[in-house]
C-alpha cells in the first residue's frame, strides 16, 4: 500500500483547482487537505494550520495576481523548509526551470500534463526529493546537481551490471531498439530492464534515471 500524501493546490483559477483536486483525489494515497488562489492566502493558512495538518506537496501556480509564486515559494521555503513545492505554469523554457528551482522549488509541470504525470511528480518529489519533466535537458540536471541545486536521495539498491548499462545507454537517449541492438538483447528484455531499474531506484520518469546516473557518477553530460 502507498504511503498516504497530504497535498495542497493553490491556483487563482477555480476551475484549474477543482480540475486538479478531481484528478489526483481519483488516486486513494493522495489527499487535497486545502486549496488557495494566491500565495498571501497560502501563507496565511500555513501560519494558522500548519502544526494542525500535515502537508506534503503544494502544488503551485507560478503566475497569480496579490502575491505570484516565486515570491510564495522562497517566503515558504524559507520558513517550511519540509514541504516540498512542484511550480505549475504554462511556459515551457529553461530559464523557467532554472529561476524555479533556484528559488527552492522541488519541481515543475506544465498545466497541460496528463493526471499520470501529475501523479508521478508528486509521488516522485515524496520518494527522491525533486521531480523534472523529461524536457529538461540531461546536460542542466548535470548542472543542479554539481552546483548543488538540487539534493536528490535515490534508494542505494544496487543495480546490476547490465542495468548500469541500460542506464548509461537511456543517458546517451538511445532508444529501446538501439540498446537491445547494443546489448545483443531483445527489446522485451530492455524494457524490463527499465522497469526494474525505476522500481530500484523509485524514479518515475528517465529524468529520474539520469539524476541517478548523475549522482552516482555512472555518466557525465558535456
Amino acid at each position: 500500500m502507498k504511503s498516504e500524501i497530504n497535498v495542497i493546490i493553490v491556483d487563482d483559477q477555480k476551475l484549474m483547482r477543482q480540475g486538479i483536486i478531481k484528478m489526483v483525489e481519483d488516486h486513494s494515497h493522495i489527499n487535497v487537505v486545502h486549496e488557495a488562489s494566491d500565495g498571501i492566502e497560502i501563507i496565511n493558512w500555513l501560519k494558522e494550520n500548519k502544526n494542525k495538518i500535515r502537508v506534503d506537496v503544494i502544488l503551485m501556480d507560478m503566475q497569480m495576481p496579490n502575491m505570484d509564486g516565486w515570491e510564495a515559494i522562497e517566503l515558504i521555503t524559507r520558513k517550511y523548509k519540509s514541504l516540498k513545492i512542484i511550480g505549475l505554469s504554462s511556459y515551457d523554457n529553461e530559464a523557467f526551470v532554472d529561476r524555479l528551482m533556484k528559488s527552492g522549488g522541488r519541481g515543475y509541470l506544465l498545466k497541460v500534463q496528463e493526471i499520470n504525470e501529475i501523479v508521478a511528480a508528486i509521488e516522485q518529489v515524496m520518494e527522491v526529493g525533486y521531480y523534472l519533466s523529461e524536457r529538461v535537458p540531461l546536460s542542466k540536471i548535470q548542472e543542479f546537481l554539481n552546483k548543488s541545486v538540487i539534493f536528490p536521495s535515490f534508494n542505494t539498491s544496487i543495480l546490476s551490471d547490465q542495468e548500469v548499462r541500460v542506464v548509461q545507454l537511456i543517458c546517451q537517449e538511445k532508444t529501446s531498439q538501439e540498446i537491445a541492438d547494443a546489448l545483443f538483447i531483445s527489446r522485451k528484455t530492455v524494457e524490463t530492464h527499465r522497469e526494474r531499474i525505476m522500481a530500484k531506484i523509485e524514479a518515475k520518469n528517465m529524468v529520474g534515471i539520469a539524476m541517478y546516473a548523475v549522482k552516482h557518477q555512472l555518466v557525465k553530460f558535456q
